[in-house]
């Protein structure tokens, strides 16, 4: 036993030993190799990848200064000629703002600008609260509508809960397809009043004028899942369509999307995505850019003709902006 323990023992040091030189040699080789005949391969290699890897940087650089540049130039003709573009082609018309959970406050401003300059004024602008589309807060929804469906001629039993709640307020801040000039009648005012006690939305200013279409404002929708992120979006969508039934026409309106251009704001998909919406409802989905607040008012233009549209920069839109040859 001893004498195996031994021979085992001097195996394990020849292989080690051989290992170690093994390890010695090819270092050795290598740097004679490297001093020697590769020397010159390898240095040249280098020098010529980093050569590449530095002039692929600058057409990259330069790639994107392009587009920078591209990007400033059209948003100066825009801006410079936005405003001939839109020059009355709301004037008369009382617009109101819509508003979902999360809306940059730029975009909002940007939105009263342009309807402002097309000659529209802006009747009410009702912000809605998380409540309005978490899916859990649906029968707490229908609880605070119910009492002011009589008000509206909102039936309580027709339709989904959020269904009774979406036409409670189009009811309330919408005058059907006349442009409006009269002031909110009790019932309406009692319907909003129900609606910003249960915390579902908020209304700027205090005594607002009913309007004839909207411009719903949507920005990121995220649940805590995706089967809450869906359900929120199909919230959102119903309420757009009962506001396009009380009135004029609806335009839904976000921010072109920052981290994939090709791709529209959650809210702006949805409706594109559904099958009955895009028939009736235009959507925008650059208007946070010069371009698309133009775009905003010739789409709302044309929902008052009667017509409806996808527009933008996504790959979702079907045009850049309506047919400006066709007469509104």
């Amino acid at each position: 036993m001893v004498r195996d323990r031994g021979v085992v023992q001097l195996i394990d040091f020849r292989y080690y030993l051989v290992s170690i030189v093994s390890i010695f040699l090819a270092l050795a080789v290598g740097i004679v190799l490297g001093a020697g005949p590769l020397q010159g391969d390898i240095g040249t290699r280098l020098t010529e990848q980093i050569t590449a890897l530095r002039a692929e940087k600058t057409q990259l650089r330069d790639n994107l200064d392009s587009v920078n540049r591209d990007a400033a130039a059209r948003d100066s003709f825009s801006s410079a000629v936005a405003p001939a573009v839109m020059k009355d082609r709301l004037t008369g018309k009382t617009v109101a703002l819509v508003v979902a959970p999360g809306v940059d406050a730029d975009l909002v401003k940007n939105a009263t600008t342009a309807l402002i300059q097309a000659g529209a004024k802006v009747g009410s602008t009702v912000t809605l609260t998380d409540a309005w589309a978490d899916p859990s807060k649906s029968t707490f929804r229908k609880t605070v509508a119910s009492p002011y469906a009589a008000l509206t001629t909102a039936s309580v039993g027709a339709g989904s809960p959020d269904q009774l709640a979406a036409t409670v307020l189009a009811q309330a801040i919408l005058a059907g397809t006349a442009n409006s000039t009269v002031r909110l009648t009790p019932e309406a005012t009692a319907a909003l009043n129900g609606l910003k006690a249960g915390n579902l939305i908020s209304t700027t200013p205090d005594q607002i004028v009913p309007s004839s279409s909207v411009v719903f404002l949507s920005g990121s929708v995220k649940g805590s899942n995706q089967q809450d992120s869906d359900a929120r979006l199909a919230e959102y969508v119903q309420l757009v369509r009962s506001l396009d039934a009380g009135g004029s026409g609806v335009v839904v309106a976000a921010k072109s999307n920052t981290t994939d251009a090709t791709k529209s704001a959650d809210l702006v998909a949805a409706v594109r995505k559904n099958v009955d919406a895009p028939k009736a409802i235009s959507t925008v989905d650059d208007t946070d850019l010069p371009m698309g607040q133009g775009t905003l008012i010739l789409a709302l233009a044309q929902q008052y003709a009667g017509g409806a549209g996808q527009y933008g920069l996504a790959g979702d839109a079907k045009a850049i902006l309506p047919d400006l040859t066709v007469k509104q």
